[in-house]
């Protein structure tokens, strides 16, 4: 059993959805100081608050369930929740904590993604997945090259009253998988479709113990 090692859930949405992963870290780490928890850091020149997120969120994306870890100096009350509800700004909620007593990883992950375009979007966006897609991106002047569907285990596409929901159910490849948006981008160029990103939201994500 890791000692005070805890596992906290929250959710996050507009307008936290804009924090960084640094600024999210650097937020969680006031905020136990604020309730006077003390942290363990780690060693040498630079020690930082053992705070781990797990699979963080990109900025400007929403979630129903995100997690991290982190080791206290102390044991935590059960008002913990209570006391972190009373303290977070708006768009993030704690939802529960438990005791890290194993190591896990993100194992596949849903999304949900609405968009503003044309009434036959699904028709085309259908037509390219078909085409077995890839996402490619450049760094740093270095090609990396990712093809969809060894990460994507389904899709669904469908018209809406406003705007176009399409599905997302994402599997995690030795800690890489490919994004909502990256694909939507892919397609827009692709097919010269404009596509306006209204919303982006991880429904559920799924995790499995790590050996």
């Amino acid at each position: 059993m890791l000692t005070n090692r805890y596992r906290f859930y929250f959710s996050r949405d507009l307008p936290a959805a804009f924090i960084s992963h640094l600024d999210m870290t650097r937020l969680f780490e006031r905020l136990f100081r604020r309730l006077d928890i003390k942290l363990k850091f780690t060693q040498g020149f630079n020690p930082h608050p053992k705070i781990v997120f797990i699979l963080p969120m990109p900025v400007g994306l929403c979630s129903k369930e995100e997690m991290f870890e982190v080791e206290c100096e102390q044991e935590l009350g059960e008002d913990i929740i209570k006391n972190f509800n009373r303290i977070l700004p708006e768009g993030l909620k704690m939802l529960k904590v438990e005791l890290a007593t194993d190591k896990i990883q993100v194992s596949d992950m849903y999304y949900q993604c609405f968009v503003e375009a044309e009434e036959e979007f699904c028709k085309y966006f259908d037509e390219f997945m078909k085409k077995s897609p890839v996402i490619k991106k450049v760094k740093e002047g270095k090609v990396t090259i990712k093809r969809i569907f060894d990460f994507l285990l389904s899709y669904k596409c469908e018209k809406m009253d406003e705007n176009t929901r399409i599905d997302f159910h994402i599997n995690v490849v030795n800690g890489s998988y490919v994004k909502p948006e990256d694909i939507l981008r892919e397609f827009s160029q692709e097919y010269n479709i404009e596509c306006k990103i209204v919303r982006v939201e991880r429904e559920k994500v799924n995790y499995k113990r790590v050996i």
